[in-house]
């Protein structure tokens, strides 16, 4: 697929309950967690959209920014992946979450290859989905809708009525042994741990932003 037509999500909307402050804008390596996961897609993806509601906050990055279209109850992520689709007219485009800072792009690419005979393209680790690190066609938009207004937010509870390919624990190995890809910062445990992870790297940070 040429570069032009290829489009990523990034989702920052979460309440952040757990740390008591907004971890969109917690640095990593010089850069908040948003700016981290943007950089490392762009020079993958031409469009990459940012869902959240605080648009002030990130109006200096260089991604489209919109907010929910259904709203109504609690934010949650399966809005977020709505309203990204809906941004577009890309026929699919890859799903992350803001706070996921050790993104494998091979492993992103390869998943890539199946998005266009699919409508979602989602790692599996043992029995649980990843689904914030996914592809998600447009054809998902209606079923999307409909299980929002039923007030079902989970995200994969639509999967069993659409065609998904499922990126098994054999494949996800061959590109990210650790399955670092899936690591997300929910608590300041979390966060240092990050760091920590970060520092470990061989690669140089800056280097590692740049993808």
């Amino acid at each position: 697929m040429k570069l032009s037509q290829k489009g990523a999500i990034v989702l920052a909307g979460g309440a952040s309950s757990r740390m008591g402050q907004p971890k969109t804008l917690l640095k990593l390596g010089g850069v908040t967690l948003v700016e981290r996961v943007v950089r490392l897609l762009q020079p993958h993806f031409h469009h990459v959209t940012l869902v959240t509601n605080d648009d002030h906050v990130f109006g200096h990055l260089p991604v489209a920014i919109v907010r929910d279209r259904l709203t109504g109850g609690a934010k949650n992520p399966l809005r977020g992946i709505h309203a990204g689709l809906m941004a577009t007219g890309l026929p699919y485009q890859f799903v992350v979450a803001c706070d996921m800072p050790f993104l494998n792009l091979d492993f992103i690419n390869f998943m890539g290859r199946y998005a266009a005979d699919y409508d979602v393209v989602v790692p599996r680790t043992d029995s649980y989905y990843q689904p914030l690190h996914a592809y998600y066609s447009r054809s998902c938009l209606k079923v999307m809708e409909r299980q929002i207004l039923s007030r079902n937010f989970k995200v994969t509870g639509f999967y069993d009525r659409l065609n998904v390919k499922t990126i098994g624990l054999k494949e996800i190995r061959r590109f990210d042994p650790h399955q670092d890809s899936f690591f997300n910062i929910n608590t300041w445990d979390d966060y240092k741990h990050a760091g920590k992870k970060l520092a470990a790297l061989t690669l140089d940070p800056a280097k590692d932003i740049k993808g």
